[in-house]
């Protein structure tokens, strides 16, 4: 990247919080949102603990749901870039969704991509929308993307979105007969959960222009895939997520290379858990303590393909607060299919002896 990029504002909502500020809160304060859904069971019988957003109606599902979540999400961005000016800033949009299963279909990929297409207002205009229905892996690889676009100058700005629901009885029933769902019965499952979250990503130059302080920037993002997946016989020895994470440090400026800390999508799923114990023994040297990453599936449970922009929104909302680990997190996301990707996050805010 020849330009810096910088991650100017996010918008968020979760099962803790009806924006990013309150869902970043709840997060550090260690507040959990797992709860009994009122009416869904799981094969035997019991109801389902769930992370749900209790200001929808508990019956909405599919793309409505979907899109209801973004919508509040993407109010959420506006109000944080109100003091932009009357003139719309307009911007390209890449949103991640779920991979293709059980209770979302390519026809939900479609709709939730015409709907997000209206969406507008005062201080942002998307300009075009591509979706990427590609699971938990797909709003980080957008990151790199974005940065790619950003930091050649074809581009200003650029949002990065994430929206997830695994509130739909088909996705539950599939994801209860593979007894993933975390509950009696289930050795290896995790709490699903959903929200959705928008994070705007400009230039230097254009933030410089705009106003926009500069809080966070984006120093480098990778891409790569895992033949090992997980719900099958092969062994998983972390391959793919050791090569995103060490293309990660290999390109990002600078001769400071310790990585302060760690956001990552383990839910509880032992597959998860491992392959990120064979990248910390592989890249252990690089990290300040590999093995004291958040993990907020712990509390909002696993939101899915929106873990990418929630992720940084959390590092943006800790550097914009002054209570980050240190000026450098990694967040990295593991897609089902596959798919693995990484983004490293500075801080713009910390001082410039901690940067080295």
């Amino acid at each position: 990247m020849s330009a810096r990029v910088v991650m100017a504002a996010a918008g968020a909502r979760t099962p803790l919080g009806l924006g990013a500020e309150a869902s970043a809160a709840a997060v550090r304060a260690g507040i959990g949102a797992a709860r009994e859904h009122p009416f869904i069971v799981d094969r035997l019988g019991n109801y389902v603990n769930l992370a749900f957003d209790a200001g929808l109606d508990p019956g909405l599902h599919g793309p409505s749901r979907l899109l209801a979540l973004a919508g509040f999400a993407w109010r959420d961005l506006t109000r944080a870039l109100a003091h932009l000016g009357e003139a719309p800033l307009r911007s390209p949009m890449m949103v991640a969704l779920p991979e293709i299963r059980p209770g979302f279909t390519h026809e939900d990929a479609s709709a939730v991509m015409q709907g997000l297409r209206r969406l507008g207002g005062s201080t942002i205009d998307p300009i075009q929308v591509s979706v990427h229905a590609q699971g938990h892996a797909a709003g980080v690889a957008a990151f790199r993307k974005a940065s790619e676009s950003l930091g050649s100058g074809e581009l200003d700005a650029c949002v990065v979105g994430g929206i997830d629901s695994y509130l739909h009885p088909e996705t539950l029933n599939w994801l209860d007969g593979r007894r993933q769902i975390a509950g009696e019965g289930s050795r290896s499952g995790f709490v699903p959960g959903e929200g959705a979250a928008f994070c705007l990503l400009m230039s230097d130059a254009a933030c410089r222009r705009l106003g926009v302080a500069e809080t966070m920037h984006l120093v480098a993002a990778a891409t790569g895939s895992e033949r090992c997946l997980i719900k099958t016989r092969e062994v998983c020895v972390g391959k793919g997520l050791t090569a995103v994470v060490r293309d990660a440090l290999t390109s990002a400026p600078g001769a400071r290379k310790t990585i302060d800390h760690v956001i990552c999508d383990i839910n509880g799923e032992r597959y998860r858990g491992e392959e990120w114990g064979f990248v910390c023994l592989r890249l252990g040297r690089h990290f300040k303590d590999a093995t004291g990453y958040l993990s907020p599936a712990d509390v909002w449970g696993d939101v899915g393909a929106a873990s990418g922009p929630l992720f940084a929104m959390l590092a943006h909302q800790a550097a914009s607060r002054g209570y980050a680990a240190g000026p450098r997190t990694l967040i990295w996301s593991s897609s089902e299919a596959g798919l693995r990707a990484c983004a490293l996050f500075e801080s713009a805010t910390m001082p410039a002896a901690s940067r080295h």
